[in-house]
Parts: structure tokens; C-alpha cells; sequence
């Protein structure tokens, strides 16, 4: 037993390698900050007919190297380096300061050297829009690769009672971008020695004590409420612990944009939702018009093409209308390709007559995976989400808006629940966050809280990273 126990701790020792990961993240951005400057260096070239001029390669080469410089020492004082605890849409917000800061300097530098009439302001301009774009990109690549490994990550002791230890324990394992692993668990109420989800259980207030000392752990994680903690007297933590986070599990809010307030001595917390802010609804209304029009006129020979395959592909309507859900419960006819073959609806009652597992099936995430009613064109067209193309024109109208909660039936209004309050206040989207987070695995219950999620968290940064998870996934042939 003692000889597990020392596995433990060396496995645990071992595994804190952040010197390694320092390294990773250093690298990374050398070589995507590179890119972007060589990348936008070769668009320049391609617009040398229609522009002139040359490229001063050696005055890009320096400049090049400084620009590097002061990214990564931005990137050090942003805490970036490693950037743990960090959420996906924080490390945009981060990257973007950190470029447009070191852009800045880079033009500073080049003026006190008087070359700034020398570099070529759109491969200025360009850099700036890349390096913002790469690194996040090359960030969002490593961190999806390497979490896998139990190396990557803080490794942190979760302190609390087990009902509410678990589910916590359970999410730091899932989500692993965070970089928080739960490395040992602790009781202080009945002194538990049953591990959770695989994570060992200490004993007692000393073996917690040497472990600290033994393994070097610094980050320790309260679950319980303050209440709960005052009682067992939590100060002494703090003495070993460095690190300390407390977890609000039951906080009815938002939780990626609160804000800590100290009224002398006193923590407030304050949360703002922005997608019920009227000056932050016409920023969203704004960039979706501009992003769909934008999308319309480079996907129009597509839609196209698209449509005469749905007319050769089977007999009926190129364009599927059915009436959704919009903003305030209004109803709205949203418009696809036509996946399903014209007499859709009498098959699929037919089919959940007949078949107890798929009716099943039906009711549980609202779907069928192997849905009889669909056309050999229409999988093709749903595995890359092409049969929502029309749906662009839902936002032109108003209807819809690119990003946001899923469209919903309105027979499904009853099911919704307490969740129709909130998720019906805003217009539905395109595409969102359960699409790009749950997909098509996820229960309808699991669909409508994170479609909560999503309003109780919105922001434009949330938005685009969302845009960039959608692109991905329509790669990978997942569908929305």
C-alpha cells in the first residue's frame, strides 16, 4: 500500500511539467507569429501588379524579430505562458491585446529608426489581423493535442464534501483545455477514502499537509459552500496552499464574465448579460448582417449548385420550409434544402409506431440517427450542414441571426419548460453553442442548457470563437 502511495505522489511529481509545456507554448507562437508575417509578406507580393512597389525583405526579416520578441514578453506579462484556467474566449481577448500591443511597439520601433515610411503598411496591417489569427488557431490545435496527456495541466487537491466534489471532479477531467487536473481529492467532514472518478482520497488534515510538502502541489479547490467551510476551518489551508479557488456551484448567473468587487474586505460579484443589452443586441445584429453577407456572396454558385442536385436527387421542392420558434415565441417559416423525401412525415410516424427504440430515440434527443425519411443527397447535405445554407436568408430578414440558441419547433415549446424563458428572448441562430459543443450526441435536456449558456455568457468574443469551432466541425463532417 505504501509503495502505491509513493507511485502516486511521484506520478503526481512527475506530471507537473511546466517548464515543458512554457517551452510548447513559445515555440508555438515563434512559429505562428512567423507565419503570419511571411504570410502576409507573400499576399503582398501577389498584389504587386496591381499595387507596385517591392518588398524590403531585410527590413522585414528585423522587424520580424522584434515583432517576435515583444509578442512573447506581452504574452509572459498576460499570463499566457501557460495560460491555464483560462476560458477559450478570455485567451482570444488576451492574444488579440497582446498582438495589437506588440504591433504598437513594432510601429514605435520603426519610427524612432526612421524606417517607418520604408515597411510596407499593409504587410503592417496584415500581420497585425494574422498573428491574431494564427496564434489563436495554434493555441486552440496544442492545447486540444497535448491536454490528452497527464502531464499537461496544474495538478490541484479538490477539497470538499463528495456530493459536491464529484460533478466538479467529473468536469476538470472532461473540458481538459482548462489545464486544471484533479490530482487528489480531500473530505475534511467524513474523512472519505473512496476515490472519485479515479482520483485518490486523503485521509486526514497531516496526510494532506505532507503530501503538499512531498509532491509540491500548490492549487487546492473548495466545493462546499462558504457556510460549509467556516466550519471546519479552512484558514490553515491557505498557509500550505499558495493557490486557492473556491467553486459557486449554485450562482445563478453567468459565469464567464463576473466581475470581483472588494467592498473593503467584502467579495461582490457582478454579471452582466449582454445578449439583453439593447446597445449590445445592434452590435450583434450588425456584425451577423455583415458576416452573412459576406457568406452569401461567396457561397452563391454553391447554393447554386446545390439546388439543382436536390432537383435531380429526388422529386419535390428544392426549399423545405418549417415553422420555427423565434424571438418572443413569434413563429417564422425557416428555410432549408430538402433533405427528406415529400411524404416525410406519414414515414416517420410509421416508424415510431414500429420501432420502440427509435421512438425512443425520438424523444430523447428529438432526432434518429438512422432516420428512414431522409434522401441519399440529404446525409451528404446534413453531415456538412449545407441544407441550412437558405437559413442565410432568415437572418437577412430578421428572423434568425447567424450565432445563437437553436431554432426550436413549436410543438417542442411544452418541453422546453423554464428554459423557453430565457432562450426565447433572443433570436435563434444558424449555428451556436450546442451545435458546436453537444452536436448531435447531446439530450434535448443538455441542448436547452447549454443554449442557456450561450445567452448567459454571450459576448462577441464568444461569438467568433464559436465561428472558428463551427468551421471546424463542418470539416470534420460532424454536421450541426
Amino acid at each position: 500500500m505504501k509503495k502505491k502511495r509513493n507511485h502516486k505522489i511521484k506520478i503526481a511529481l512527475l506530471e507537473n511539467r511546466n517548464q515543458v509545456i512554457y517551452i510548447l507554448l513559445i515555440l508555438l507562437d515563434i512559429i505562428t507569429i512567423s507565419s503570419a508575417v511571411l504570410f502576409s509578406a507573400g499576399l503582398r507580393i501577389l498584389l504587386q501588379p496591381l499595387l507596385g512597389g517591392l518588398v524590403n525583405w531585410p527590413l522585414l526579416l528585423n522587424g520580424l524579430i522584434f515583432f517576435v520578441i515583444f509578442n512573447v514578453f506581452f504574452a509572459w506579462l498576460n499570463g499566457l505562458y501557460p495560460g491555464f484556467g483560462l476560458a477559450a474566449v478570455h485567451e482570444m481577448q488576451k492574444i488579440l491585446y497582446v498582438v495589437t500591443l506588440a504591433s504598437i511597439f513594432l510601429g514605435v520601433y520603426l519610427f524612432l529608426q526612421q524606417l517607418g515610411l520604408a515597411y510596407s503598411r499593409i504587410i503592417f496591417v496584415l500581420t497585425w489581423f494574422m498573428s491574431t489569427l494564427f496564434m489563436m488557431l495554434g493555441r486552440f490545435a496544442l492545447r486540444n493535442r497535448f491536454s490528452r496527456f497527464n502531464w499537461w495541466g496544474i495538478p490541484m487537491v479538490i477539497v470538499g464534501s463528495r456530493g459536491n466534489s464529484a460533478p466538479i471532479i467529473e468536469k476538470l477531467i472532461q473540458p481538459r483545455r482548462l489545464g486544471f487536473r484533479p490530482a487528489f481529492y480531500y473530505d475534511p467532514t467524513f474523512q472519505s477514502s473512496e476515490p472519485i472518478h479515479g482520483v485518490e482520497a486523503i485521509k486526514d488534515k497531516e496526510s494532506l499537509k505532507k503530501l503538499a510538502l512531498e509532491t509540491g502541489i500548490q492549487h487546492i479547490m473548495l466545493t462546499d459552500p462558504f457556510d460549509n467551510l467556516l466550519s471546519f476551518n479552512f484558514h490553515w489551508m491557505r498557509d500550505v496552499f499558495p493557490n486557492i479557488l473556491f467553486v459557486l456551484n449554485t450562482a445563478p448567473f453567468g459565469s464567464l464574465w463576473v466581475r470581483p468587487i472588494d467592498l473593503h474586505g467584502t467579495l461582490a460579484i457582478e454579471t452582466n448579460y449582454h445578449l439583453l443589452n439593447k446597445r449590445e443586441t445592434i452590435i450583434k445584429r450588425v456584425l451577423d448582417m455583415f458576416l452573412t453577407l459576406l457568406l452569401l456572396l461567396v457561397s452563391w454558385p454553391i447554393f447554386l449548385f446545390l439546388a439543382i442536385l436536390v432537383r435531380l436527387d429526388s422529386r419535390g421542392r428544392i426549399l423545405y420550409t418549417q415553422k420555427r420558434l423565434g424571438q418572443n415565441g413569434s413563429q417564422f417559416d425557416s428555410y432549408k434544402f430538402r433533405t427528406m423525401f415529400e411524404n416525410a412525415d406519414e414515414k416517420l410516424q410509421e416508424v415510431l409506431e414500429n420501432d420502440p427504440k427509435a421512438k425512443q430515440e425520438y424523444q430523447t434527443y428529438h432526432k434518429l440517427s438512422n432516420d428512414p425519411r431522409v434522401t441519399r443527397l440529404g446525409k451528404f447535405l446534413r453531415r456538412y450542414s449545407l441544407d441550412e445554407l437558405p437559413q442565410l436568408i432568415n437572418v437577412l430578414k430578421g428572423d434568425m441571426n447567424l450565432i445563437g440558441p437553436r431554432s426550436y419547433l413549436p410543438m417542442e415549446l411544452p418541453v422546453m419548460g423554464e428554459f423557453a424563458n430565457i432562450i426565447l428572448k433572443v433570436k435563434p441562430g444558424i449555428t451556436g453553442w450546442w451545435q458546436v459543443m453537444g452536436r448531435n450526441a447531446t439530450s434535448f435536456k443538455h441542448r436547452l442548457q447549454l443554449d442557456e449558456y450561450y445567452i448567459s455568457n454571450w459576448s462577441i468574443w464568444l461569438d467568433i470563437y464559436i465561428m472558428i469551432k463551427t468551421a471546424w466541425v463542418l470539416i470534420k463532417g460532424e454536421g450541426l
